[in-house]
């Protein structure tokens, strides 16, 4: 048992916790710190293996609860950030021994997990997560639909507002949220993981060698079915819609993560790479649509199986 996993776990659930308050007081500033709440638990998990993780993820957890006074907000932590950011962790130090591999100083080579499993599992932690905490707080589209609509009246011209458009406006922020909500957790989980293992490499206590995500990043093709059916549940009514778009969000996310990579993929050695990757992010940033041909291209490259990583067993 590595010793120092209790120590550096408390201290990382507790940096943890302290990220997430501000999110669970709703201070406006302090959102976005909640984003990084995952960071000191993949640290922790990365850098001192996979129990300081786990301990950070239940620290954090209880150390909300205390300061909230209540175990609703300790779930929220939990479930939300802790457990995924501790499970992820765990999963990218996992390792086999590699048959008929030897590495440089004479070893048994290591085959790491690989990145379209790891990615697949973001996915399925971000969907749970998010209908565990719908679950949790009670997640009503018909009270969501009275408060959005409360918001934006706030906010418009009662003299100028068409009454129905804002009440069009209202529904398409609703019925968006289900698919919206675990996309971004996607997004945020991938972020945390990436910083996290750049932190502990240059710490030098990240045992896994540096990974050519370009290269390697992408799903594995059982994703395209898992996808097919939740985007075809999604066009039902009630929940098991809202269970569809709440999976297709999530798979929309890592499709176009993997569209990203295969740009920077193919722009390797290119003389114009770092204009044209530029004017990509840029017309993301600015129009937003060029995320869906993206998309398509993540779904277009998983089909081709162009990943070895799957293969292994």
């Amino acid at each position: 048992m590595n010793l120092a996993s209790l120590p550096i776990g408390i201290v990382a659930g507790m940096a943890a916790a302290l990220l997430f308050a501000g999110l669970v007081t709703q201070s406006p500033g302090a959102v976005v710190l909640a984003l990084a709440a995952p960071i000191p638990i993949l640290i922790a998990s990365l850098g001192w293996g996979s129990r300081a993780g786990f301990i950070a993820a239940a620290t954090s957890a209880i150390a909300i609860a205390a300061f909230m006074g209540t175990v609703l907000a300790g779930l929220t932590m939990l479930l939300g950030s802790a457990l995924p950011a501790a499970l992820i962790g765990h999963m990218a130090g996992l390792a086999r021994p590699a048959e008929g591999r030897i590495d440089g100083g004479g070893a048994v080579a290591l085959d790491w997990y690989p990145l379209p499993r790891l990615l697949l599992a973001i996915v399925l932690l971000a969907a749970a997560s998010c209908v565990a905490l719908g679950t949790i707080i009670g997640y009503d589209p018909a009270a969501l639909d009275a408060a959005v609509a409360a918001a934006v009246a706030a906010q418009a011209d009662s003299s100028i507002a068409d009454p129905q458009q804002v009440g069009e406006f209202v529904r398409l922020v609703v019925a968006a949220i289900p698919f919206v909500q675990p996309a971004f957790q996607v997004l945020t989980l991938v972020a945390c993981l990436y910083v996290s293992v750049a932190v502990v490499r240059l710490s030098g206590r990240l045992p896994r060698p540096k990974d050519d995500i370009p290269a390697h990043a992408g799903l594995p093709k059982l994703a395209l079915p898992l996808f097919a059916v939740a985007l075809a549940l999604a066009f039902l009514p009630g929940l098991v819609g809202t269970l569809g778009a709440v999976v297709t969000g999530a798979f929309a996310m890592a499709f176009t993560l993997v569209g990203l990579a295969f740009i920077h993929r193919r722009t390797r050695g290119r003389a114009a790479r770092g204009l044209l990757l530029f004017t990509t992010y840029a017309a993301i940033l600015l129009l937003s649509f060029p995320l869906f041909a993206f998309l398509v291209l993540g779904v277009f490259d998983t089909a081709r199986n162009r990943t070895a990583d799957e293969t292994r067993t």
